[in-house]
């Protein structure tokens, strides 16, 4: 049986007796649902290692205005190339140095001389690196004077002369350095290849 009921205005059927209230004006209940919008995520680039900077003795290479240079600091002593300069120096009964040996391509258009180098240690020292003929010339001075040795002081001359240092555009050449401390430590290189105000510094590759 269907009955007919008025409830506040509104008409509902109900079957079998069943009673429903209604408030009037309600509207239909409808179920909204909502979705957020994907988050996005930025996309991450593989992190690239940064190369430490090497330091210490090593092989320290540079450049400048074309010229390209290498240089073992300190050299090894027993390098044959040494030598003649550590034999000279224990004729004169001088103190030892430390030797820098410098491998230049000069392809600047200015003349190389490798004036000076500049090792800066770890402790924050630095020592300079000078032409190994400013140490043959004073070792050369042991047989000058009132009890002179000609032989021995012309023998200094003429290594001095020969290991001079003046690399002209175009032409390679070998500069040995000395410096009158020890390196046992190195943090920083500077090079002053063409005179005393200019100066690039050097970065060591092994």
């Amino acid at each position: 049986m269907l009955k007919v009921l008025i409830v506040s205005g509104a008409l509902v059927f109900c079957a079998a007796g069943c009673v429903k209230d209604v408030p009037s004006g309600a509207p239909p209940q409808t179920r909204v649902t909502s979705q957020a919008p994907p988050t996005k995520v930025p996309a991450t680039r593989p992190s690239v290692p940064v190369k430490p900077v090497l330091t210490g003795p090593g092989t320290y290479t540079f450049q400048y205005q074309g010229a390209t240079g290498s240089i073992q600091i300190p050299a090894n002593i027993l390098d044959p190339r040494l030598q003649r300069y550590g034999d000279y120096r224990r004729l004169a009964h001088a103190r030892p140095i430390t030797y820098l040996i410098a491998q230049v391509n000069n392809r600047s258009e200015e003349t190389i001389t490798m004036y000076e180098v500049v090792v800066v240690t770890a402790t924050g020292q630095q020592i300079e690196a000078t032409g190994i003929s400013d140490y043959i010339d004073t070792w050369s001075e042991t047989f000058a004077g009132d009890d002179a040795d000609l032989d021995k002081y012309t023998r200094g001359l003429k290594l001095s002369n020969a290991s001079q240092f003046q690399l002209l555009p175009g032409a390679k050449g070998t500069a040995f350095l000395g410096a009158k401390e020890p390196i046992t430590s190195v943090q920083r290189v500077f090079v002053y290849p063409a005179g005393p105000f200019v100066r690039v510094e050097a970065r060591r590759v092994k």
